[in-house]
């Protein structure tokens, strides 16, 4: 009877393959294999080796990083709330406000979602906080972030998206550290025949049962929290068309809210959008025009255009006398706060001022849209180095990182960055700048763009309601600090080229000192312009820059906003300097090239 069974099989496997397709096709495939098999077995055991170690690295790690983005969490802030952020697979973009309802958009990445959970508005532990003041100057922070936010969107979007991202990759590279980890001990427990002891395993019915069902398991748990997702409730609101959430869906009291208050939002992002559009015109207009007449006289732009009849009559002049004249505060010619009563020579056209172009912002307090008209001006300018003189947030809160973030995005690419931390600004607002790649003072002379710039975090502190000093240093312990320091590193022949601080009260030790050529100050939304005195060891020029104190207030600039664009030789020599002013009315005014005003 065995051998009927023999017979018998022998002819099952000597009998003609189907007709048909699918006979071809079999023995094509039977014969690829075989090929690739006789190909395989004929490489070297290194190549194979590396070959196996390269496919496993490539599909534990294409695995490893799906499941790191549909299981990512982050916390990362939504306007002044602290937030849980968290990856879906539901294909919506969700903003859960708790009781006052949700806030849902179709997600553009496909089936790939995001969930955003706001969390409490985080307070402050200064006792001050509880006073009346503090609390009204806490909740108009507050209220200017949720205006920043409307405004601003992608900022905090662009934030979350990152910290998830993090998150990701951190869970993707633990997750494939464990199965490279399993891998290696079940190749050590094997005796390097790890891939027989599988394929041995696996005949087994009970084995390979219990590897699928642990698999069908684990994929359950990973994916069912990702795909689960709530109904999409609510409607679009006529009242956002225009907005960035013209086409969320809104449920609960937010809609009310929004319905209600709608109106009023989209009006003043409209007028917003218009006033900042006008100004970005006007800055392009005027900086071109004051490049034609290289940079010996005022100019200024409104509504896109400038009397170029007027500018070239005022360069004539100006060439003629052999004088520019000082950045103005509007249309008109009259001289800047500040500036030295002296008249000053010509200053070289704009291209031949020197080796290093630096802009100068300082008191921006988280004003969004001044920070992206500073980026525009440092691409017109041709900056190598941006400058940041301090007060960059409101009252230095860790959900106010977003302001450094804006300024990070608007300042182009290859340019160096340094700031000074303001009294304004916090261990959070440093911890962020040094984060994203700037320089921030620290007392110590640095290398910057190719200038040494010293400064120091300003002794001050002001949160909301209060101002106090940091440690045991006020503004004249600094600045005699800060002077000791430039002497030492001068004879050295490392002396600094400028002090980035951010209150001019640190000045008087470093004009005495007078080893320190030029310093620069914000703090008191103030004009100033630029003045030199006489020091110990040299002149000091001295520039106290900013905004009135409406200046950098959300949306229009209801005051003359002050930017610099400052030039240096390749020995880090200030050779020039002029104003940029933004107006109220969003004209834009190009101030003339300055000398160094002579010490006085």
């Amino acid at each position: 009877m065995a051998e009927g069974r023999e017979t018998e099989g022998r002819a099952v496997r000597d009998r003609p393959t189907a007709p048909g397709p699918i006979g071809p096709l079999r023995v094509l495939l039977r014969r690829s294999r075989a090929a690739c098999s006789r190909w395989w077995t004929a490489r070297t055991v290194r190549f194979r080796k590396v070959t196996r170690t390269l496919v496993l690295l490539a599909v534990t790690g294409l695995a490893s990083l799906c499941v790191g983005v549909v299981t990512a969490t982050a916390s990362s802030p939504v306007g002044p709330h602290q937030a849980q952020w968290s990856t879906t697979l539901d294909s919506t973009v969700s903003l859960d406000l708790g009781p006052l309802g949700q806030v849902s958009l179709d997600s553009p990445a496909g089936i790939l979602g995001v969930r955003v959970v706001l969390g409490e508005v985080a307070g402050q532990a200064e006792p001050a906080v509880g006073s009346q003041d503090a609390l009204g100057e806490a909740l108009s922070s507050d209220g200017a972030a949720y205006i920043s936010l409307i405004t601003h969107p992608e900022l905090t979007i662009e934030r979350g998206l990152r910290a998830l991202a993090d998150d990701a990759l951190r869970r993707a590279g633990l997750l494939e550290s464990i199965v490279l980890c399993l891998v290696a001990a079940g190749r050590l427990a094997t005796g390097g025949r790890l891939r027989d002891a599988v394929r041995a395993a696996l005949a087994h019915a009970t084995a390979s049962g219990l590897l699928t069902a642990t698999g069908v398991v684990t994929v359950v748990a990973v994916l069912v929290p990702a795909l689960r997702s709530e109904a999409v409730t609510g409607h679009r609101l006529p009242v956002l068309a225009g907005t960035p959430l013209e086409q969320a869906r809104l449920s609960g009291r937010i809609g009310d809210i929004a319905q209600a208050y709608g109106g009023r939002v989209t009006t003043f992002l409209a007028d917003n959008t218009s006033f900042y559009a006008a100004a970005h015109a006007n800055l392009w207009a005027a900086w071109a025009a004051s490049e034609r007449v290289d940079g010996v006289t005022d100019v200024t732009a409104v509504d896109g255009v400038v009397d170029a009849d007027q500018v070239a009559r005022a360069a004539a002049s100006a060439s003629s006398a052999g004088t520019s004249g000082a950045p103005s505060r509007g249309p008109s010619t009259a001289a800047a706060p500040g500036s030295s009563s002296q008249p000053p020579t010509t200053a070289e056209p704009a291209h031949d001022q020197g080796a290093v172009t630096a802009v100068l912002t300082t008191d921006l307090h988280c004003n969004l849209d001044v920070t992206a008209f500073a980026g525009l001006l440092d691409t017109l300018a041709g900056a190598t180095v941006h400058m940041d003189d301090g007060d960059l947030t409101m009252t230095g809160s860790e959900p106010e990182q977003f302001c450094v973030d804006a300024l990070e995005n608007a300042v182009p690419g290859g340019v160096a960055r340094v700031a000074t931390i303001g009294n304004h600004d916090s261990s959070y607002t440093a911890e962020r700048l040094r984060a994203l790649g700037w320089t921030v003072t620290d007392g110590s002379v640095q290398k910057v763009g190719g200038l040494r710039v010293l400064g120091d975090v300003d002794p001050d502190r002001t949160p909301a309601g209060r101002t106090f000093q940091r440690g045991e240093e006020n503004a004249t312990d600094v600045g005699e600090r800060l002077a000791a320091t430039s002497c030492e590193a001068a004879s050295r022949g490392e002396g600094a080229d400028v002090v980035l601080i951010h209150q001019p009260a640190t000045f008087g030790p470093l004009v005495d000192g007078g080893c320190a050529p030029l310093l620069i100050g914000g703090h008191v939304h103030e004009e100033r312009g630029m003045t030199t005195t006489r020091g110990a060891s040299l002149d000091v020029a001295q520039l106290v820059s900013g905004a009135g104190k409406g200046g950098t207030s959300l949306g229009r600039v209801t005051e003359d906003a002050y930017l610099h664009v400052l030039s240096f030789d390749p020995d880090g020599r200030l050779v020039a300097w002029r104003a940029v002013v933004l107006h109220p009315d969003a004209s834009v005014t190009v101030g003339a090239w300055q000398p160094v005003p002579a010490a006085g």
